[in-house]
C-alpha cells in the first residue's frame, strides 16, 4: 500500500509499504531520507493534523493506517530532568516532573 508521509518544511514522500510493516520501519524509511538534526533524540509519527503518536513496535494495521493514508514525521527531543528545570525557571512550560530528594546548604564551601 502506498503511504504519504509528510515531514520537514513541507516536504512529503510516497512510500510503499505493508500494512504489517512496524511504525519504526517507517520512520527509519523517512529518517533515510531526512537526516536529523544534531539536537534530535526521537522521531514522532502520527496521522496528519493528529498529536496522537504512534508507538514504535505496533504495526501499521494496528494504528488503523490503510492505503492511501497521510501521515506526519517529526523529529524531536526527549528532555533530560535538568533540561526540564532549566526551561522551568525561564518560564517555559514543560510536562510535569519530579525532582529527586536533595538539600541546599546556604553555609559557605569551608564551613566546619
Amino acid at each position: 500500500m502506498k503511504i504519504t508521509v509528510f515531514y520537514g518544511a513541507g516536504q512529503s514522500a510516497q512510500l510503499e509499504v505493508q500494512p504489517s510493516d512496524s511504525v519504526k520501519a517507517v520512520k527509519q524509511k523517512v529518517i533515510a531520507m531526512h537526516c536529523p538534526p544534531d539536537w534530535a533524540n526521537t522521531a514522532l509519527l502520527a496521522v496528519k493534523d493528529s498529536s496522537d503518536y504512534f508507538e514504535n513496535r505496533k504495526r501499521l494495521a494496528q494504528c488503523g493506517v490503510q492505503d492511501g493514508a497521510t501521515l506526519k514525521f517529526a523529529y524531536a527531543r526527549n528532555l533530560s530532568l535538568m533540561e526540564k528545570v532549566e526551561l522551568s525557571c525561564q518560564g517555559v512550560t514543560t510536562d510535569k516532573y519530579q525532582l529527586p530528594p536533595m538539600s541546599i546548604s546556604t553555609l559557605p564551601e569551608n564551613y566546619v
